[in-house]
């Protein structure tokens, strides 16, 4: 009776999650994915401005770290609850409240911190909802509708925006303002998940502070790959559409919609992957895939350097082909936070380490984008992918090398 009592109770939590992590996509495509608009149409700012803006903006998932090592005691889903708070606060006063510059960047980094906390407490809430031998397909199917979601959402924005729903110029910015209720409301969510979880699943994540171990470090080498890796999605790859190709903004928009659609599905494939094959293929599979997919936009970004390809035609379809695999690379994630919680010596140390990679990856983040930004002035532009997807080789390594030690383990068992 307790039993069937408590997988009910789960059952209620999956679908709270469900919503939450819906919110918390919505929420961010209303919000953080208008940002740079944002800075350009209300403060003016100029490039110089612009790049110390990342600043307050990426510098709390450099501290993720520390701050969930200082916060240790209170539950994952309690954390949680209160980053979505904070994302809210940030949100409601640059959107309602018409900031001076130096406010703004305050409540920026309260915005920012909110978001970065959530990240890897997502996939920590996540794993541990997933029932035995299904890990990898929970974690596929919260992805997959977050996928979805920010699809939407994207749309939304490209309508509102391209039919003047949403302006810059109005008093009160409402696509902040309605992300900032929807991260209220998933606060409220999260408050009441905790309510309806079993006391062992609360508290079974929350007792590690700040983690590193010789153990883990395969996961701190995919990461260092990874890190290299999202400077594509992030730095060159818009880069290629806008410098190289003469696009607009409304190009990278509906690139990015179609991504979101394939992700969804892209996501629900490495999750069953994850379970049915395991984590040596899966990672195989991904460095595999992303060492042909960023070496061959390399080379169409340097044939379009070198007006090698026409603007118009199939080499344009096949540019957005390769953009779009590219972009793909987040969905891999999933796979990283599954080989922390195979790695991890403790369950309570999941969120700790999950932590600490965020915090990795936005120093790589602050680093790499600098370096690879001269690589593609003083060389051309397909040397900052090709060594970019020789990074790749890392995660077959790494690949390999966590099949040969849970082989190990099977067999101790």
């Amino acid at each position: 009776m307790e039993e069937n009592n408590k997988k009910r109770q789960l059952q209620r939590a999956v679908v709270v999650f469900t919503l939450v992590v819906c919110l918390s996509a919505i929420a961010g495509g209303l919000g953080s994915a208008t940002f740079s608009n944002y800075f350009k149409e209300v403060y003016h700012v100029d490039s110089a401005q612009r790049g110390f803006l990342e600043i307050p903006r990426e510098s709390p998932g450099v501290l993720c770290a520390l701050i969930i090592s200082a916060l240790a005691g209170f539950s994952d889903i309690g954390i949680a609850a209160v980053s979505q708070v904070l994302v809210m606060v940030g949100l409601m006063v640059m959107g309602a409240f018409s900031p001076s510059y130096g406010m703004m960047m305050i409540f920026l980094f309260i915005q920012s911190l909110g978001m970065h906390l959530f990240m890897p407490l997502n996939d920590a809430i996540s794993m541990d909802l997933a029932r035995e031998g299904e890990v990898g397909k929970t974690l596929g199917n919260f992805k997959s509708k977050a996928n979805m979601c920010t699809m939407v959402t994207a749309f939304v924005i490209f309508a509102g925006y391209r039919w003047g729903f949403f302006s810059f110029e109005d008093k009160i910015l409402k696509p902040f303002v309605i992300a900032a209720i929807l991260s209220l409301i998933a606060a409220g969510l999260l408050v009441y998940m905790k309510k309806i979880m079993p006391r062992t699943q609360i508290q079974a994540k929350t007792k590690s502070k700040f983690v590193m171990r010789k153990k883990y470090m395969p996961y701190y080498l995919t990461l260092v790959a990874y890190g290299c890796q999202k400077r594509i999605k992030l730095v060159f790859g818009p880069w290629i559409i806008i410098e190289l190709m003469g696009k607009g903004a409304d190009t990278v928009a509906l690139l990015g919609i179609v991504t979101s659609f394939i992700g969804a599905f892209f996501s629900k494939y490495l999750g069953k992957m994850l379970d049915e094959k395991g984590l040596k293929y899966t990672m195989i599979f991904e460095g595999g895939y992303l060492l042909v997919v960023i070496a061959a936009l390399g080379a169409a970004a340097g044939a379009l350097e070198r007006g090698g390809l026409g603007s118009h035609g199939i080499w344009v379809f096949l540019v957005y082909c390769l953009y779009i695999l590219a972009f793909l690379l987040e969905q891999f994630n999933m796979v990283h936070a599954f080989m922390m919680r195979k790695l991890a010596i403790d369950p309570s140390e999941v969120t700790a380490s999950l932590s600490v990679g965020l915090s990795l990856d936005h120093i790589l983040a602050i680093t790499v984008s600098a370096v690879l930004g001269v690589i593609w002035e003083k060389f051309g532009a397909e040397y900052v992918f090709f060594l970019t997807a020789a990074t790749s080789l890392m995660q077959i390594g790494v690949g390999l090398y966590m099949g040969r030690q849970l082989a190990k383990q099977e067999m101790q068992r």
